[in-house]
């Protein structure tokens, strides 16, 4: 069967169980679509026509925070993906707000590597989201089919994936929620981050709401419920490509306190020991995602990508903070003329040292 769509919306609270899905998320994510699911027509079966425009194909995932579909928009006759909450939380008031901000939030960003969220609509008195359908498989799915990615794959899936985080982030969107289940690769080979249910403003976050997300990508400060910025997803980053080139989780835990000893030990398994054609500076740039404390993990996801084989290492050192040296800008001239924000870059460091 193929995987299609994966919108999930699930909320798992870093208190719960670790036991059962990969530490505590809710098995109800919508993004792990099964046969299982696929066999329940859910509350629209194929055919169905909603509000004179989209026509029902199939149901593509069911959830804790609701159904997700594969319909037909007959206005633009295109395939889209309509998100539902469940019939019992469409009278509740939080949940339909935290509906209209995912929405709200997701429009912010625009990029090839990042699910395009089109607009809230309501039938019935039940309010759907109308979005991107992504014709292809999960990456959770897809390590647990093939185990991992060949390290070229890898290495061309982490630029993509590094590439939508740096769209987000540059619209002051903190995902909070990156993980496999929530990245699709579409049957071009595209990378596609889904899911901003949980996705916020960085600075309209507090209280109890840091908290939110899946204990097993979640940071050390998330977990602790100290605070979340854009470097937490830049921690859910590196466990993402961790698992991405080696095919394993860096951390297993039975525990939320567990995982938290774990990562604050910084004590990961060499990744050139699970897979020796992984390159040496690939598990160096994770390692500094999966540093615990933030300030000392890359600048964004953009420095991740510079940092990765093949990528820019005068960028790299920049968007570090750290000082290129001499031999370091010589060699990035002779290869292809240094563009000129870089160049003002090391002019200003020259100056001041």
């Amino acid at each position: 069967m193929d995987r299609k769509v994966n919108p999930s919306v699930a909320e798992t609270v870093a208190s719960e169980s670790l036991m059962g899905n990969p530490l505590g998320s809710q098995a109800d994510d919508i993004s792990r679509v099964t046969s299982a699911a696929a066999e329940d027509e859910g509350r629209f079966v194929p055919g169905t026509l909603l509000g004179g425009r989209y026509r029902i194909i199939g149901l593509l995932g069911r959830g804790g925070m609701g159904e997700v579909y594969r319909a037909t928009d007959l206005t633009l006759g295109q395939s889209v993906a309509l998100k539902f909450l469940p019939e019992e939380a469409s009278r509740n008031q939080r949940l339909l707000e935290r509906f209209h901000g995912e929405v709200r939030v997701a429009r912010l960003v625009s990029h090839p590597n990042v699910c395009r969220v089109y607009d809230i609509g309501e039938v019935e008195g039940m309010p759907f989201i109308s979005m991107e359908y992504v014709d292809g498989e999960d990456l959770a799915s897809l390590l647990l089919r093939i185990g991992r990615l060949p390290a070229d794959k890898a290495l061309e899936t982490a630029r993509k994936l590094c590439a939508g985080l740096t769209a987000a982030h540059d619209r002051g969107v903190i995902h909070r929620d990156l993980k496999p289940q929530n990245i699709m690769i579409n049957k071009r080979g595209e990378v596609v981050i889904m899911d901003f249910g949980l996705a916020a403003i960085a600075d309209q976050l507090s209280g109890a709401e840091v908290r939110n997300g899946t204990p097993a990508y979640m940071a050390p400060e998330q977990l602790k419920g100290a605070g979340v910025t854009a470097k937490s997803d830049i921690y859910a980053l590196g466990l993402v490509l961790y698992e991405l080139f080696t095919g394993k989780q860096p951390y297993a835990a039975k525990s939320v306190q567990q995982l938290i000893d774990l990562q604050d030990s910084a004590h990961l398994t060499s990744m050139t020991s699970l897979a020796a054609d992984i390159d040496p500076a690939v598990e160096k740039v994770i390692r500094r995602c999966l540093d615990p404390d933030p300030a000392k993990r890359p600048a964004g996801a953009l420095a991740v990508a510079a940092a990765l084989p093949g990528g820019d290492p005068l960028a790299a050192a920049l968007a570090a903070g750290e000082t290129p040296s001499p031999e370091m800008v010589a060699a990035h001239g002779t290869v292809e003329g240094m563009p000129r924000k870089w160049a003002l870059c090391c002019l200003a460091l020259a100056i001041v040292f």
